[in-house]
């Protein structure tokens, strides 16, 4: 065992309550582990084990124990015998959890990125799970899954092989948030409709036929990248809801779901032509993507609607007089003001240089840093470098307009990798045109293919535009306060 894990006032094992042995390479783990009693919190993630010590059963305070990115092909037996509150078994190689039927007290569990084909009866009817985390394994049928899981609040079923919700999914009562993204998903039991849940994600499945009704609790909505023949919404569909996106659909209809509460609406590449005036009565509505679609007119109505800030019309036919409209509205963001020819894509090395350049426009308003070419240029190259960054920048032919970069963390509150968001900034000839949103909208893309758990950022207390800019685009603000200290 390692001794640098080990706090170096610890004088027996029993003082041990936290220990963080991820990254170690260790292929086992000694029979004396069981002498650590009063250990809380076990981090064994990043190494190339495949089994636990039994010993590991006096462990009865182990409460939090990650797993992630080892070997295992089953879960331990062992585990079976602790009362753990989380664990996160993900990026292993499991073909099957059955130990988890005599693990009553977990409560968040993480088995994403394995080779699971079944979780029946994988769960006891006796559980506490509240988080579950199934995404991207192989699984087709989870009709009895479901009925384990009524206290379930978030649940993610995302990146497998299902077919369809049937009846059983109404036994999720305690539902908050699905995601049940990239399955082929084809048919959906009408009891989906009486959930309480806020948050949905359907995207990227089968569904041709779907009569939206019932989720009288439902918020958001994501129904992007399906085949949809036929989309209808009921009179009594979600009165709540504050945003609903059908990207990619194939619709040829603009449908207006009667919440009065819409702050958010995405149609965008489709086929819709007609945008009806009635969309006046989504009075809370800030933004609307209507990106690649038919439509030649807009309603006259668009431009009132108070609080629309951000419009998305550019890849449509769109008349003078529609373009009228949209220059009397005026919205802060629009792509129709976006100069021609700008993309947003990966950083290349030869574009490290003018990206560097553009940090004195942001170091220019962060009163905490002074620019230095010659550091930012070196601090770039290496976040360039580093296998946990992704850099994206807006380009106008062969000049860098815009950047974003963020970088991979470990977070212990979040008990997994985050994003940290750095560098936005847009040249000043090129902002209100939608290239800040693009750049943060493709890295929030790409934070949640990672499996983020979450993005954080920081941004200068004075920059009121800043604050708006991300509080618009789902950012909350913290309680917390950044300080730092400079070595010598």
């Amino acid at each position: 065992m390692s001794m640098e894990a080990i706090a170096e006032d610890t004088e027996k094992p029993e003082d041990v309550r936290r220990l963080d042995l991820s990254g170690k390479a260790l292929e086992s783990l000694p029979e004396s582990f069981g002498a650590l009693t009063q250990l809380a919190v076990l981090n064994l993630a990043n190494n190339a084990l495949s089994t636990l010590p039994d010993s590991m059963y006096t462990c009865e305070m182990l409460s939090n124990l990650d797993l992630r990115r080892n070997r295992f092909e089953t879960l331990p037996a062992v585990i079976g015998k602790l009362s753990l509150r989380s664990l996160n078994a993900s990026g292993n190689h499991l073909k099957n959890a059955e130990v988890l039927t005599s693990c009553d007290s977990i409560r968040v569990l993480d088995l994403s990125s394995n080779s699971l084909e079944s979780l029946s009866g994988a769960f006891s009817s006796e559980n506490e799970l509240r988080t579950v985390n199934v995404s991207c394994n192989y699984l087709t049928d989870l009709d009895d899954v479901f009925q384990s899981l009524e206290n379930a609040e978030r649940l993610n079923i995302s990146g497998n092989a299902i077919k369809a919700l049937g009846a059983s999914v109404g036994s999720l009562e305690a539902l908050e948030a699905l995601e049940a993204g990239e399955n082929q998903i084809a048919d959906i039991d009408d009891a989906f409709f009486s959930l309480e849940v806020e948050t949905i994600d359907l995207s990227s499945n089968q569904l041709r036929t779907l009569t939206l009704q019932g989720l009288e609790s439902l918020e958001e909505l994501i129904l992007d990248n399906n085949p949809f023949d036929t989309l209808d919404i009921a009179d009594d569909f979600a009165p709540y809801l504050r945003e609903f996106s059908c990207d990619g659909c194939g619709l040829k209809q603009f449908l207006l779901p009667p919440s009065r509460f819409l702050e958010v609406l995405c149609y965008s590449s489709n086929a819709i032509e007609d945008v009806p005036e009635s969309i006046a009565q989504y009075e809370k509505l800030a933004e609307l993507d209507l990106e690649d679609n038919a439509i030649t007119e807009l309603p006259d109505a668009l431009a009132n609607l108070l609080l629309l800030q951000t419009l998305y019309v550019d890849g449509n036919p769109l008349s003078e007089k529609a373009k009228k409209i949209i220059e009397i509205k005026h919205p802060e963001i629009c792509d129709l003001t976006m100069k021609r020819g700008t993309v947003i894509e990966e950083a290349k090395a030869e574009e490290l240089a003018q990206m560097a350049s553009l940090l004195e426009l942001l170091f220019a308003i962060e009163s905490d840093f002074t620019f230095d070419y010659d550091k930012q240029l070196n601090g770039i190259t290496r976040l360039f470098d580093y296998e946990g960054s992704d850099l994206l920048v807006a380009k106008d032919g062969d000049k860098v307009v815009g950047m974003v970069t963020m970088q991979r963390l470990i977070s212990s509150a979040a008990g997994d990798y985050i994003g940290q968001i750095e560098d936005l900034i847009v040249l000043e000839a090129y902002r209100k045109s939608g290239i800040g949103s693009r750049l943060i909208n493709k890295i929030r893309f790409i934070a949640q293919s990672r499996g983020y758990k979450r993005i954080q950022l920081a941004a200068d207390i004075d920059n009121d535009y800043a604050l708006q800019f991300y509080t618009r685009r789902g950012f909350s603000r913290t309680h917390l306060a950044i300080f730092h200290f400079k070595n010598a």
